[in-house]
């Protein structure tokens, strides 16, 4: 990026991007968007540019349904009934005013935190939703080359995968939100092994070689949304040289 303002305005791109669960569901995503926003998710780096990702479009209403009534099932269970009152409470101390964080801790107790995977005009739901799935065996059998080796010098491993397939999914929310959607990604769906196997029969995916891990809903906003939950500077999570070492930059700058 040789232009500064360029420079500037990618990184107030990065900054600005929050998550949108409210949508215009009526309001359609063109084929156009998406080609856009998929085609700059597989600009990610991947190792050996394997690129072991494949990308499914749901948008069978019955199907996103489904999905999405796995997402507030397993939200329930895991805000409702495992996580603690006050474990809960300590996440969202962020949110000032007492009146919104108690609206926060009931949509995550109740799971309507996400309905709007559902897609549903009643629940402002995501008009689209994409199904990240990412090669889970031979981690090389994506690249000519290497097809059959399991990978580099025989190393294979799911790991790779979902790290790759992780920087595909953000290069497409910032894609998303540069093209003025809204965008979120979830994967509470997809953090059981039941829901795994349900979701990949539901949408014939064929494991064990490929495994879904993230979804991320896309659509028109509902409401501007222009606040998310505070970030630890440079300073707080960088060290120099050895753990603990903290760094203090000579020089910075904020866009």
């Amino acid at each position: 990026m040789s232009n500064p303002d360029d420079s500037v305005l990618m990184l107030n791109l990065i900054k600005e991007r929050h998550a949108i669960r409210d949508f215009k569901t009526n309001q359609p995503v063109s084929d156009d968007l998406l080609y856009k926003i998929i085609e700059a998710g597989g600009y990610a780096p991947s190792a050996e540019n394997q690129q072991p990702w494949r990308v499914i479009i749901v948008r069978d209403r019955a199907k996103q349904r489904r999905i999405g009534e796995l997402a507030v099932l397993r939200t329930i269970e895991l805000f409702g009934r495992i996580t603690p009152r006050q474990e809960i409470e300590r996440r969202l101390e962020y949110v000032e005013a007492l009146p919104s964080r108690e609206r926060t801790i009931d949509w995550l107790i109740t799971g309507r935190r996400f309905e709007y995977i559902k897609g549903e005009p009643k629940t402002d739901g995501a008009p689209i939703l994409l199904v990240l799935v990412v090669e889970s065996t031979h981690v090389g059998n994506s690249q000519p080359t290497l097809r059959g080796t399991g990978g580099v010098y025989g190393w294979s491993s799911l790991r790779h995968s979902v790290i790759a397939g992780s920087m595909f999914l953000q290069n497409c929310w910032l894609a998303a939100s540069a093209l003025g959607l809204g965008a979120c990604v979830s994967s509470v769906q997809l953090d059981h092994y039941d829901d795994v196997r349900e979701i990949s029969e539901l949408l014939n995916i064929p494991q064990p070689h490929w495994t879904p891990i993230m979804c991320l809903a896309i659509g028109y906003p509902k409401y501007p949304r222009t606040r998310g939950p505070p970030r630890q500077t440079p300073e707080e999570i960088t060290y120099v040289d050895s753990w603990g070492q903290n760094w203090q930059p000579k020089e910075k700058s904020s866009t």
